[in-house]
């Protein structure tokens, strides 16, 4: 049994990395997890599960800074509250109704890669490493004081699921570190310097598709960076949509001008594909039917979408409708 004089914590999170975090602050005897606020619609219900089975209550606020809810938190008497992957902003005065303060971890090094989604950015723009951040929440979006940053690597070929199952795996031990920081005081508190600080906003549908008049180096990182678990870039093949899951650009391909889009190169593990500049080689595809295989269309065949065949398509179906 629990003292009663465990540091009392309030769990705001959703996703792995808020359960397996979870599991650790139950763990500690000097910890008290008092209950776990989780979205109304989680991305998955791990943390709901794995909460109820260390019967600490789980709670869904429609509206997280509500007076209902405000109401509901100083009843549970937290020292601590703690955000991991939680989706909604907390608000003054939540924010206050912990005595330690209330802390966010992010995957981000920041004040560079505040906002949504971000290791699937820090991939896009072909970062090499990854940061995960613990800092005190402000009226700000990621914009609090520091308590502890460490950086994880992202190599050439890492996907979004490699980089996501390092950063998972790392979190238990990260939290853990803040906290015991946090309560003894042995930190130092560093403001963020807003001059030097990058945002990014949500992906959305439609932001997986691909343009291949692109660089390699561009397409490469978009396609690693948004394949499984993410939903997969996206590309045309004639009227058919198709997902791309993998494909590898070299560095050392040679670089000349032709048809962005066109197979120009096939081998026993893929497809050669023409960029902006280069080539880039497409591993696994899917198609509309669900089928994944390692592509083999004949050279010729061109991706994406053609602005001037859209266009006469469109200006055809207007002159049989005698509107052109």
């Amino acid at each position: 049994m629990r003292s009663q004089t465990a540091l009392r914590i309030l769990l705001f999170g959703d996703g792995a990395w808020a359960t397996d975090s979870l599991v650790r602050l139950h763990s500690n005897d000097g910890l008290r997890v008092v209950a776990v606020v989780q979205r109304v619609q989680p991305s998955e219900e791990t943390l709901a599960n794995e909460s109820r089975k260390l019967n600490i209550p789980v709670i869904q606020p429609g509206r997280v800074n509500s007076e209902e809810f405000l109401q509901q938190v100083k009843s549970l008497s937290p020292d601590l509250n703690l955000s991991i992957s939680y989706n909604q902003i907390l608000k003054l005065p939540l924010l206050h109704t912990a005595h330690l303060g209330t802390i966010n971890f992010h995957a981000g090094k920041l004040p560079c890669y505040r906002g949504r989604n971000v290791i699937n950015w820090a991939i896009i723009n072909g970062e090499t490493e990854i940061g995960l951040t613990s800092h005190f929440v402000d009226e700000g979006i990621d914009t609090g004081d520091i308590i502890h940053q460490e950086t994880l690597p992202i190599g050439w070929t890492d996907t979004y699921g490699d980089v996501l199952t390092r950063i998972v795996r790392r979190f238990p031990d990260f939290v853990m570190r803040t906290v015991d920081s946090v309560v003894s005081g042995d930190f130092e508190r560093r403001p963020q310097c807003d001059a030097a600080g990058t945002y990014f906003a949500a992906r959305e549908a439609g932001d997986e598709w691909l343009d291949w008049s692109d660089t390699s180096f561009n397409l490469h990182n978009k396609i690693r960076a948004i394949t499984r678990p993410g939903p997969g870039a996206r590309t045309m093949i004639g009227d058919e949509p198709l997902i791309i899951w993998n494909a590898f650009f070299a560095p050392s391909s040679p670089r000349y001008l032709s048809t962005p889009g066109q197979v120009v190169g096939r081998g026993a593990d893929g497809v050669l594909v023409k960029t902006g500049d280069s080539t880039i080689l497409v591993k696994e595809v899917e198609h509309e039917n669900g089928n994944c295989l390692i592509p083999q269309w004949p050279i010729g065949t061109r991706l994406g979408i053609n602005p001037a065949t859209q266009l006469a398509a469109v200006l055809s179906r207007l002159h049989h409708l005698g509107l052109a």
